[in-house]
């Protein structure tokens, strides 16, 4: 008879674990702040991105593949076309065996 009662109080024990577990809530990080105008989470938005923006002027050494080049594309009208966009540091158009464009290249 004891061992049933140390049974029977050994598993209310544990259903009572288990429903302490399921009624605790989880922990996690909440944040709260007050509603703010449209205006205001703009101007905030610009203030980040300018902060950003300032600190990296220009990327360097940027790759760029281009597609849909004609055939008749070659190294030098792909430098002449990008040109005003800023220096360019290759321009390169990937050619066949004849010679000709395959229509894409790299800046």
């Amino acid at each position: 008879e004891k061992e049933k009662e140390e049974n029977a109080e050994g598993e209310e024990g544990d259903k009572a674990e288990e429903k302490e577990k399921e009624e605790k809530p989880e922990d996690y990080l909440l944040f709260v702040s007050r509603a703010q105008t449209k205006a205001e989470r703009l101007r905030e938005f610009q203030e980040k991105t300018a902060a950003a923006s300032s600190a990296q002027v220009r990327a360097q050494g940027v790759n760029l593949y281009i597609k849909n080049l004609d055939e008749g594309v070659t190294d030098a009208s792909l430098r002449e076309l990008f040109e005003p966009f800023g220096s360019i540091t290759s321009a390169t158009a990937m050619k066949d065996d004849k010679g000709q464009c395959k229509g894409f290249g790299f800046v």
